[in-house]
């Protein structure tokens, strides 16, 4: 039988659910390891990666890009996890062996550039060779155990969120694929959530902070999937309410000038990385 990702994170999850390692608070299933370090502080760790031919295709031979998004997606997993300082980062991959040095040179210099930017020191890292392109980075970052959410506090009652962008980066690919350049201010923003996604840092702050939600996880897979996996890791029913004022103007824009439902696009797209989270009422 084979397996696809989702029944291979499970099995990872079931085999390594317990460990040894008493430092070890949160182990593989949440959207990063959290690890105990001096008193009342803990590291938390996250890593994740861009494959050629999964997450981008052959030919988007586009350095700056990939790396901003690379540094990006990382940084959301840290967000999901509450009010998490960024630490440090380390980057490797594996390239063809007629990677152009101007592509190697491009993407090293604005993934530094970036880590910069987001208060982060670009460490070491690896390289090798390999068939097809691929990248990944793990980000360090440091939080108070007390302000740690998971993606397993679900409570009965509670309301269900969604901090950031829903669906956007789905238009914003399908709009690029086409390889037509985009026709409107709209067009263009979509794509720039597609490859910029804006990693929800301050709001995952806030709300671990001042312990607004009771779990949480960065909106990467679509609403949908997210919301199963908050019900399946709370062990809860969640109820999914979403109506057309929840969308962005520019996606609604798009998906008419498509004659496509703009909430098929916030429901199944992926890659938005906002925070989808719940929160009980005396919460608001």
């Amino acid at each position: 039988m084979k397996m696809n990702e989702s029944r291979i994170l499970d099995y990872i999850e079931d085999n390594f659910a317990v460990q040894k390692d008493k430092r070890l608070l949160i182990g593989p299933g949440d959207d990063a390891a959290v690890l105990k370090t001096k008193s009342g502080k803990v590291l938390v760790a996250t890593t994740d990666e861009m494959v050629e031919g999964t997450h981008f295709l052959k030919g988007f031979d586009y350095p700056e890009k990939l790396a901003k998004k690379l540094l990006r997606i990382n940084l959301s997993d840290l967000a999901a996890m509450g009010n998490v300082k960024p630490l440090s980062c380390l980057s490797g991959g594996g390239m063809p062996k007629n990677t152009p040095a101007t592509w190697i040179k491009k993407f090293i210099k604005t993934l530094n550039k970036e880590a910069e930017k987001f208060g982060l020191n670009l460490s070491g890292g690896n390289l090798a060779r390999s068939k097809n392109l691929h990248m990944y980075l793990t980000v360090l970052g440091e939080a108070d155990k007390s302000e740690i959410i998971t993606r397993y506090g679900a409570k009965p009652g509670d309301e269900l969120y969604s901090i950031g962008s829903l669906g956007e980066s789905k238009a914003g690919l399908e709009i690029f694929l086409s390889g037509k350049k985009p026709k409107t201010l709209s067009e263009k923003k979509l794509i720039e959530r597609f490859w910029e996604p804006k990693p929800m840092m301050e709001a995952g702050n806030i709300l671990g902070r001042y312990k607004l939600a009771n779990c949480m996880l960065d909106n990467s897979d679509g609403l949908l999937r997210s919301v199963k996996i908050i019900a399946g890791a709370s062990k809860r029913q969640v109820v999914l309410s979403l109506k057309e004022k929840d969308i962005s103007k520019e996606l609604k824009e798009y998906a008419l000038s498509k004659r496509k439902n703009c909430l098929d696009y916030a429901i199944s797209g992926g890659e938005d990385y906002g925070l989808i989270f719940t929160a009980s009422l005396k919460n608001k």
